[in-house]
């Protein structure tokens, strides 16, 4: 790269962050326990994020390998490790995607604000045309269907060259996004009982504070929202020649906050709005579901002013926004199979993006939004899995004092010896405990009153399918020589 090397490193890196995990958890947490939960999201933003960014930029520029063989170097059979990665990062992939399908969807319909008055029958019933239950396997979403293609067409577009292709995308559309993001910040605040909304959204609860859920809760999300333990990291710290592991992981969390910040007073202004009208409480109107913008959001949209140009602009900041992440992902899996296929990037990227179309059209089927859901929540398993095993390799089974002098090295703050002791110790023990509290809560078999049946399939078979299928993967398939 040139000598704006570290701003491309970081840039992709914020918005790979950014894109990555969904981007409604931190307002509806924020709402559940208050505007303090800020205070348990920063301090496990730091803990968590800040080491594991390190990590991962360090260990992308020491061994300059693609992750499955960074961890390959480690120990042989921890090339597992990377395919969990891999395959941890085409899941995620394959949601997004059909989730920015809905997008397209809603960026066309809004000329007619077709959904007004009928929000969620609209979403339901005509877009995603989903099955009252898991049933109706043979069929799918037409609509769905043509937009999963576009979305496809634009992330191989965005891939077919890796890291070139990709930053050359993000640089056109970040000043687009910006724009868009900030634009919506100001207007969504000067609406009816935007301010309410934005209060319900930072009101501060002290008592809540002391709540374990409000913890474990910021833990899970700072764990699961920073593109950690998906390879796209060591990814793009392979293209640059510069170190500051501490500085690029610091700015990465204060836009990651920022962005976070941002997006929750343009839903909560939106929210109080809908409050005001419909003369209902907001803990109501809260959610985190996929379907969140296109059944809540999407009501408040016609009552806009211009509600035609508004609610296409509206849909299409989010389009870039779960676009970063896809395309991200899309890249990390690019960058690997380019090399352990022995192949050019633009191949890979067509593989990719096939099989990763075909991926998303399990969700794209009647019961699709269930199993999306089912998925989801299981898949959450993968990535602290993975965080939790790359710590263990990166910290007790490699040179740990060579990775912190490394770390020393690429920082201007000597960070080293306190970095290595929350990479041995204060990561791995935080990961099993959430992991612990996740399990407890879903004891039962019961997510949400869905069948045995399908929680076992869609649920424990994501869990148990990809981890048994990344550590039966060999290290070598048809790796580049030289």
């Amino acid at each position: 790269m040139s000598n704006n090397s570290r701003f491309y490193f970081i840039l992709l890196s914020v918005l790979s962050a950014a894109g990555v995990g969904n981007i409604f958890i931190y307002p509806n947490l924020s709402a559940k326990f208050g505007g303090l939960f800020f205070i348990p999201y920063l301090i496990a933003m730091i803990v968590l994020g800040v080491p594991l960014l390190m990590l991962e930029f360090s260990i992308g520029q020491h061994f300059d390998k693609n992750v499955v063989d960074i961890f390959a170097s480690v120990k042989k059979w921890f090339s597992g490790i990377g395919w969990l990665m891999m395959i941890n990062a085409f899941i995620i992939m394959s949601i997004y995607t059909v989730v920015l399908a809905w997008n397209i969807i809603y960026i066309f319909v809004s000329f007619g604000l077709q959904w007004k008055g009928n929000e969620r029958n609209y979403f339901l019933s005509n877009v995603v045309q989903a099955s009252g239950g898991l049933n109706g396997f043979t069929k799918f979403s037409l609509p769905v269907f043509i937009a999963l293609v576009i979305v496809w067409a634009i992330i191989f577009f965005y891939v077919r060259n890796g890291f070139d292709s990709i930053m050359k995308c993000f640089l056109i559309m970040a000043p687009a996004f910006l724009v868009l993001a900030l634009f919506f910040l100001y207007y969504t605040l000067t609406i009816q009982n935007a301010l309410n909304g934005v209060y319900f959204f930072l009101n501060p609860g002290w008592a809540k504070l002391l709540d374990w859920q409000a913890w474990s809760g910021a833990f899970l999300l700072a764990a699961l929202s920073l593109g950690v333990s998906f390879g796209i990291m060591p990814a793009v710290s392979r293209r640059s020649k510069t170190g500051f592991a501490f500085g690029n992981s610091f700015f990465v969390i204060v836009f990651k906050l920022m962005i976070s910040m941002i997006i929750g007073i343009i839903v909560f202004s939106i929210i109080g709005f809908l409050g005001a009208r419909q003369n209902i409480g907001l803990e109501g109107l809260s959610s985190s579901g996929y379907g969140f913008p296109f059944i809540t959001l999407a009501q408040a949209l016609p009552f806009f002013y211009s509600p035609a140009l508004l609610s296409i602009l509206f849909f299409t900041m989010l389009f870039m926004l779960l676009l970063f992440g896809a395309s991200s992902l899309a890249y990390s899996l690019v960058h690997i199979l380019s090399e352990k296929l022995s192949t050019k990037r633009r191949n890979a990227a067509i593989v990719v993006a096939g099989l990763g179309f075909l991926s998303g059209l399990l969700f794209v089927i009647k019961p699709g939004l269930h199993i999306m859901d089912i998925v989801s929540h299981f898949v959450a398993y993968n990535i602290l899995l993975a965080v939790l095993l790359e710590s263990v390799a990166a910290g007790w089974f490699y040179n740990s004092e060579k990775l912190s002098g490394f770390v020393n090295k690429n920082s201007a703050i000597k960070i080293g010896g306190v970095w290595r002791f929350f990479i041995r110790f204060i990561i791995p023990i935080i990961v099993i405990v959430i992991i612990a509290i996740h399990i407890k809560s879903d004891f039962g078999l019961d997510y949400n009153s869905y069948p045995l049946w399908a929680i076992l399939s869609f649920g424990i078979g994501t869990v148990a399918i990809p981890v048994a299928t990344a550590f039966l993967l060999p290290e070598k398939i048809l790796d580049r020589k030289g």
